[in-house]
């Protein structure tokens, strides 16, 4: 089974245009990098345009695109983001061009309701997994919102921004009663647990070991470490080792990697005693670098790498756990 473990969809607020300009910040670090805009200083809209990539860090994508964009994949898992204020406006997954048949004027507070109203018109595809913050109107009101979302809407899992929305994973008042919530209804939680070249984003609630207090206290909770903790993949690593129950994507970590780094990265993690059935592919998709078949074929081609190296290959049942077989036991679908 091939499955992409981590995909974005919808908008990012009422106002589409807000995507865009979000997903462009986020992705300055790479255009940047490229030599297309200036490194010293924000770039003027002049030389936005002139680069090419304006529009491309966080294009607003609807499941006909997600589809198009993933072919041969078995499975898509589409997350939601919970509301959220930035800079004065609440932002969060919203359905900004009516493709959904959620009524009413978008709002992100129907975050949840768009995504399982995307995976209701193609189950056979879609994965949906909802998302609360609790610091928007509390964690009783979050709590709330992850049972309606699981026993109302269907979804079947979640996603957690902590660094996004200001709250840490270990704080015993904010985190606790979801990871509860979460442990009680049996889903799994992903947390966005790893870094953001973002500015507004909170660097010091994003190390993957912030979440070894979950690990203690909710054993029984399956936990999925986002981007491999990038830029702490040791510690994500060890996370694994430490607390049975947890996992790891490698989205956003796959396009920062060669092929032969990313062949490292495997072996390494079998190193540090962490079983590959606790990895997941992952794209980030729709950003920009994040196309899924070339991630999904740079993932394929590890063991050209260990023969050019003359090192241990990367077995082939291993490899497709990754690619989908290990998510989707851990979802019940094997």
């Amino acid at each position: 089974m091939l499955i992409d473990a981590h995909t974005h969809i919808l908008s990012l607020a009422e106002d589409p245009e807000f995507t865009a300009e979000y997903g462009r910040e986020g992705s300055l670090c790479i255009y940047r990098s490229l030599g297309l805009l200036p490194s010293h200083r924000d770039p003027t809209e002049e030389e936005w345009e002139s680069s090419g990539f304006s529009r491309k860090g966080f294009p607003v994508i609807g499941p006909v695109e997600s589809i198009r964009d993933h072919p041969g994949f078995d499975k898509i898992v589409i997350l939601a983001v919970s509301p959220q204020f930035l800079d004065g406006e609440l932002i969060g997954t919203v359905d900004s061009y009516g493709i959904t048949d959620v009524p009413g004027p978008s709002t992100p507070e129907k975050c949840n309701d768009y995504i399982a109203a995307i995976v209701r018109s193609n189950p056979d595809v879609f994965i949906g997994f909802g998302s609360v913050n609790p610091n928007y109107r509390g964690p009783k009101a979050a709590v709330a919102e992850l049972e309606r979302m699981v026993n109302e809407l269907g979804l079947t899992g979640l996603k957690l921004y902590p660094m996004y929305q200001d709250w840490s994973p270990a704080d015993p008042v904010m985190a606790f009663p979801i990871f509860a919530k979460a442990e009680e209804l049996g889903i799994p939680v992903l947390v966005h647990q790893a870094g953001s070249t973002r500015v507004d984003a909170r660097m010091e609630y994003a190390n993957p070991a912030l979440l070894d207090a979950a690990g203690r206290h909710f054993p029984s909770m399956k936990l999925i470490i986002a981007h491999c903790g990038i830029p702490w993949i040791d510690e994500a690593l060890f996370m694994l080792t430490k607390h049975p129950n947890f996992y790891t994507e490698v989205s956003y970590h796959i396009a920062t990697v060669t092929r032969e780094e990313l062949y490292r990265f495997l072996i390494h993690a079998k190193q540090f005693f962490v079983p590959l059935e606790k990895i997941f592919f992952g794209t980030d998709y729709p950003g920009f670098l994040y196309d899924p078949v070339e991630l999904m074929t740079k993932l394929r081609g590890v063991n050209e790498e260990a023969d050019r190296l003359g090192t241990a290959r990367i077995a082939d049942e291993e490899i497709d756990g990754i690619l989908g077989n290990n998510f989707a036991r851990l979802m019940g679908l094997l």
